[in-house]
């Protein structure tokens, strides 16, 4: 081989040799590959409806708590603080009511005086009842023209009988002297006539008998008293007014006393009640329940020792209450009955009274107006008497 293709050979080589170690170097500086990992098929994911939004409840307006109630005070009552009825009906009232209030007096439904309280709630009336031949119901009202508020005591006026005037005897006509003509010369002189001896004749003086003033009951929620007309005792001492039986039939006994001592009650000599006076003389007791019939009733007064210092004594018919009724049925069945009284026997009357102001039913009240012979003497002792008992079952 000649020196060029021995020369043409060694450069192949080192071309040779050249590319691999390039290629060797090539090798070296790339990235070693990632291994091939299996390519794995995903379902796709079914299609879903999409889900309902939540319901969510309408707006509503926040609770507000609600506004009170204005306070509205209760009206004030009228009250009686003083009442007075005259034999000629003129009246007097003096009471209270809620300040710079009107306030009318009401006699048989009818307004008769009317009367402005002053700033402190006091107030006073002046009236005239007209004469009438039936009870009336006489009542405070105030507010008339708004609330109409009317009084929880009301007083119950008997008849009231017109007075009477006494008319003045006529004037004596004056005396006269006989006219006697001038003498003459020819007649005699004349004497005089000599006065007649006549009798002394004196005037009657007429002096009118007092009148009593009408009795008047004076209801409310402690029950019934006689405010006035009572029988005048000759003497101090305990007194039986009235009777009344309310519409359950229970029986109250109601009367006055002398001092601020007790009152006890017996029937047939047993000790049934008592009750103290009160500091306006009046005593109330309503007696326990007791079988109807006829009974000893005896009241003494007791001092603070114990001492009996009057008594009084009467009968006491224990009534059924449809007996005490029946007296007054006619009365109470006429439209717009208020009150009725009738006369069972002199010296006692019997009172119906509708319950307006303190609820439904009829009160009974039998009202003694002569009762001075009913005091006993507490130092003797007396057989039961019977008097004054009114046949009221008839």
């Amino acid at each position: 081989m000649d020196d060029q293709n021995k020369s043409q050979m060694g450069a192949w080589v080192l071309g040779a040799l050249a590319a691999a170690a390039l290629g060797a170097l090539v090798l070296i500086l790339l990235p070693a590959p990632s291994p091939t990992l299996p390519v794995v098929a995903v379902a796709a994911p079914e299609a879903t409806a999409p889900a309902p939004a939540p319901e969510t409840a309408p707006e509503t307006a926040p609770e507000t708590a609600p506004e009170p109630e204005p306070v509205v005070a209760a009206p004030v009552v009228p009250s009686f603080d003083t009442f007075r009825l005259d034999p000629d009906g003129s009246i007097i009232v003096a009471g209270r009511a809620a300040p710079d209030q009107v306030v009318d007096l009401i006699l048989g439904g009818a307004a008769i005086a009317r009367a402005t309280a002053d700033a402190a709630g006091s107030f006073v009336m002046l009236a005239t009842a007209d004469p009438a031949d039936q009870p009336r119901r006489l009542s405070l009202l105030a507010d008339p023209d708004g609330a109409s508020v009317p009084s929880r005591t009301s007083y119950m006026v008997a008849p009231i009988a017109p007075v009477v005037v006494a008319e003045a005897a006529p004037e004596p006509a004056p005396e006269t002297t006989p006219q006697i003509a001038p003498e003459t010369a020819a007649e005699a002189p004349v004497d005089p006539p000599a006065e007649a001896d006549l009798p002394e004749t004196e005037t009657a003086q007429i002096t009118p008998a007092p009148v009593a003033p009408p009795v008047v009951l004076e209801t409310g929620v402690d029950g019934v008293r006689v405010a006035q007309g009572a029988a005048v005792l000759p003497q101090p001492n305990v007194a039986l007014d009235a009777i009344t039986y309310d519409p359950a039939g229970e029986v109250e006994l109601t009367g006055r006393a002398t001092g601020d001592s007790e009152v006890q009650v017996y029937l047939d000599n047993e000790s049934v009640a008592a009750a103290p006076v009160t500091a306006g003389g009046d005593w109330s007791i309503a007696l326990p329940p007791v079988a109807t019939g006829v009974y000893t009733l005896r009241i003494d007064e007791v001092d603070a020792d114990g001492t009996v210092v009057s008594r009084m004594e009467t009968p006491f018919q224990r009534e059924e209450p449809a007996s005490v009724a029946a007296v007054m049925a006619e009365d109470t069945a006429r439209d717009g009955f208020e009150v009725a009284v009738r006369t069972v026997q002199p010296g006692s009357t019997l009172w119906a009274i509708a319950k307006e102001s303190l609820g439904a039913g009829i009160l009974y009240v039998q009202v003694f107006e002569a009762n001075s012979d009913l005091i006993r003497d507490p130092d003797l002792i007396y057989p039961g008497q019977v008097f004054r008992i009114p046949d009221i079952a008839q």
